[in-house]
């Protein structure tokens, strides 16, 4: 098969795949609104389908409710009329003997009263607490000898007059429903917390399973005590469960609502629980009921829609093939000419007609564009450094490539500092072309040529047709802020901009580029964000005779030399302020600033210190001023760099000749104590000022000079008490004591004892360890 048919092949492969997209389009449109109105019709009924039988299970909870709180009111009813009566409180006194006979048949006779089929009860039990006997149908009895008067005796302690609770009847077996009862107890007398006897009326659960409404759906009932205990269900072999570990139960616990609706998954399967507390003994009335169950109906009709959907789409998918062809037929004929092209790259089954037709046209819209903007900025470079001629320039002008602008100048944009950005000197060059970009599209294209990046400066050429400079002047103070706050805002940089003096002939422009550099240089008097006219900066017709700060540069090295880094930093600030302050050139501020370090390294190396530690190359430190933009960066450098490292020389020397004088003090003391020394004698032989040789002594050693000799003095003393046998007056004269009181009397004030007592101790105490 030859290239012409391979050609034609993919031809058709990438139809067929544009086809494909138009065509599932097409489908799309039609699907989903098929699908969501489905979709939306099927979870609608669902819902209504719920919320009908939720609604239908709290109906039927209340009113299985209704009826069983019916019954047992009437139960609690007939008891309280049984307890009020007569007999029962005649009985309360009684041991129901056979002098009590009638007594005894008439309570009989309630009993048997009270347990008629309208309530249900399987028994009645009449018991008196301080009477000791029991009472019900099968007669009378004492509490030893009745099974239930354990249970009785747990019902008197609890503090209330009437309340519901279970029974377990030992006379049956567990699996029997029988063997669960509900009892109503009521003490006697009514409302009494310490009763004298009680009134149990026994209700099998049984019965209360005969009031569980018969539900024709599927699902569980149940009737909880406040235990969560089963005390009637649909289902009666789950009568006496405990269902207080129950997930649904746990979850009503939570609520703590009367009643409520709410779905919960149980063992990993959903569930509807419908629920309602009684007011009357704190039962539970609930229903559960399986999701799946609720939603049967709905399934049907989910079907119904799913079948009515799928003939829909079916049409849908007629119509949209037969749209797709026709709509196909443009693309077709434009992709066959594009594919004709002898530029036309290998195809790809990967992309479609579309796909190559926008890359054909894109690639030649932007290869234009693309070299349309290099050679603009390449023009502008050659520009800027002197590269262009004249005729170059008249050429461009009149084929229109380059404005006749009547006045022009060049803006210079710098970056002040990356301190406390996120950025480092990797980023410069890429936030320079950024700041380029963002300055393309603040200055509109009227007024400028392509704005460029030479070096760390990023550079504009402005031009204007206004006659008046200051219009001029106001314009392009207005762009170079709005340029300035767009950098903070979106780069969080700041930047400083330096602009030329007007110019009127392209041919200047390197000039001109010169000149907002040198406008630049004058934003270090100025701080960072800077917009500076290099008119504004240095007047030549008003001359400044300003000299040199010296007395502030005398100060400076004063305090320095005194240790006051704070009074030192001051000045520092005090000379920047002068000379930033007064209008003179960029280099009149730099050869002030080279005098300023001269000085403080002629300081250095008069005071003993090696510049190469200081200062290691003259040249680097020199170049490192100046590249310093800001008065602030200079004010830090001097700080860091100069007047630190001096201060710290200076305390370092001072430590050490500190140390060297207190030596020399103390030497003379030790040597020649028993002269009369004093501070004078040694500042005269270490050739110091007698006070400054006292302060020195006293920081280093802690002591006053007179102190220290005197209690060197005393170390002296007591040698001489316990190695010789010198007398207190020829020792008090060696130590140059006018006295021999005064002798003894420092020494007691010090020691505690008088010299001769210090001897005496010392000896005994020789004696005692010899012997």
């Amino acid at each position: 098969m030859n290239e012409a048919c391979w050609q034609e092949v993919d031809m058709k492969n990438h139809r067929i795949n544009y086809f494909k997209k138009l065509v599932l389009f097409c489908i799309c449109i039609g699907i989903v609104p098929v699908i969501t109105l489905g979709y939306f019709s099927y979870a609608k009924s669902s819902a209504l389908l719920l919320e009908k039988a939720n609604r239908s299970n709290a109906e039927m909870v209340e009113q299985a409710r209704l009826r069983f709180e019916q019954k047992l009111k009437m139960v609690d009813n007939t008891q309280t009329q049984f307890i009020s009566s007569s007999a029962v409180n005649m009985a309360m006194d009684k041991k129901l003997d056979s002098d009590n006979y009638l007594l005894y048949e008439e309570l009989i006779q309630s009993i048997y009263r009270l347990q008629t089929y309208e309530f249900g009860l399987s028994e009645v039990y009449l018991a008196n607490l301080n009477q000791d006997w029991i009472l019900d149908s099968a007669g009378r009895r004492t509490f030893a000898q009745h099974s239930l008067s354990g249970s009785f005796m747990e019902y008197a302690a609890v503090r209330k007059a009437s309340f519901w609770t279970t029974l377990k009847s030992p006379l049956f077996e567990e699996s029997n429903p029988l063997k669960w009862n509900m009892v109503l107890v009521k003490k006697i007398p009514i409302n009494s917390i310490r009763p004298l006897g009680l009134l149990v009326a026994v209700l099998p659960s049984v019965e209360l399973n005969k009031m569980v409404p018969q539900r024709s759906e599927p699902g569980d009932f149940y009737v909880l005590d406040d235990k969560q205990q089963v005390i009637a269900a649909g289902n009666p072999e789950q009568v006496g469960l405990n269902l207080s570990n129950d997930p649904f139960t746990v979850r009503i616990e939570q609520d703590n609502l009367e009643a409520n609706q709410f779905q919960l998954d149980i063992h990993n399967e959903p569930y509807s629980i419908t629920y309602r507390k009684s007011n009357y003994n704190d039962w539970i009335y609930v229903t559960k009921v399986h999701i799946e169950d609720i939603t049967k109906e709905s399934r049907a009709i989910g079907w119904v829609t799913v079948a009515i959907c799928l003939g829909l789409l079916a049409l849908i998918l007629v119509l949209s093939l037969q749209g797709s062809r026709k709509l196909y037929l443009p693309i077709r004929k434009l992709y066959d000419i594009v594919l004709k092209s002898p530029e036309m790259p290998n195809l790809s089954a990967k992309s479609d007609e579309l796909y190559w037709i926008e890359r054909r046209m894109k690639v030649l819209l932007g290869n234009e564009a693309h070299m349309t903007q290099q050679l603009r900025d390449f023009f502008v470079h050659k520009l800027l450094q002197g590269a262009v001629s004249v005729s170059e320039i008249s050429d461009r002008i009149h084929s229109r490539e380059l404005d006749t602008w009547r006045q022009l100048r060049v803006v210079c944009l710098r970056i002040d500092t990356l301190e406390g950005s996120k950025y480092t000197e990797m980023d410069k060059d890429l936030l320079l072309f950024a700041i380029n970009n963002m300055v393309g599209e603040l200055a509109p294209a009227r007024m400028r040529l392509n704005p460029v990046v030479i070096n760390e400066f990023q550079v504009t050429i402005l031009g204007s047709n206004t006659d008046l400079p200051d219009e001029s002047k106001a314009e392009t103070y207005a762009l170079a802020r709005n340029i300035q706050e767009a950098v903070r805002d979106f780069l969080k940089l700041p930047i400083s901009i330096g602009i030329s003096c007007l110019f009127t002939d392209p041919i200047d422009a390197p000039r001109a580029f010169q000149e907002a550099k040198e406008a630049l240089a004058y934003g270090i008097r100025l701080g960072d964000e800077s917009i500076l006219f290099l008119e504004d900066m240095y007047d030549q017709s008003i001359p400044d005779y300003m000299t040199f700060p010296q007395q502030i540069v005398r100060e400076l090295t004063d305090h320095i030399k005194l240790l006051n880094e704070k009074n030192a930093f001051h000045l520092l600030d005090e000379f920047m302020m002068v000379v930033t302050a007064r209008n003179i050139s960029h280099q009149e501020f730099q050869l002030y600033l080279l005098r300023l370090l001269s000085d403080l390294l002629r300081l250095y190396q008069d005071l003993g210190g090696n510049l190469q530690d200081i200062a290691p190359n003259e040249k680097s430190v020199i170049n490192e001023l100046f590249m310093l933009k800001s008065a602030k960066e200079i004010v830090v450098w001097f700080q860091s760099s100069m007047i630190k490292p001096i201060i710290v020389f200076i305390e370092k020397r001072r430590d050490i000749q500190y140390t060297r004088i207190s030596d020399m003090v103390m030497d003379i003391i030790h040597r020649e104590y028993s002269t009369a020394l004093s501070l004078e004698i040694c500042g005269i032989r270490l050739n110091y000022h007698p006070e400054y040789v006292g302060r020195v002594f006293r920081k280093e050693t802690g002591f006053a000079f007179g102190d220290y000799l005197s209690r060197y003095r005393l170390h002296i003393a007591k040698q001489f008490l316990v190695e010789t046998n010198m007398t207190v007056t020829e020792i008090s004269e060696k130590l140059m004591y006018n006295k021999p009181q005064n002798f003894i009397r420092y020494f007691r004030k010090l020691e505690g004892v008088t010299p001769g007592q210090f001897r005496e101790s010392f000896h005994a105490k020789n004696k005692e360890i010899s012997s």
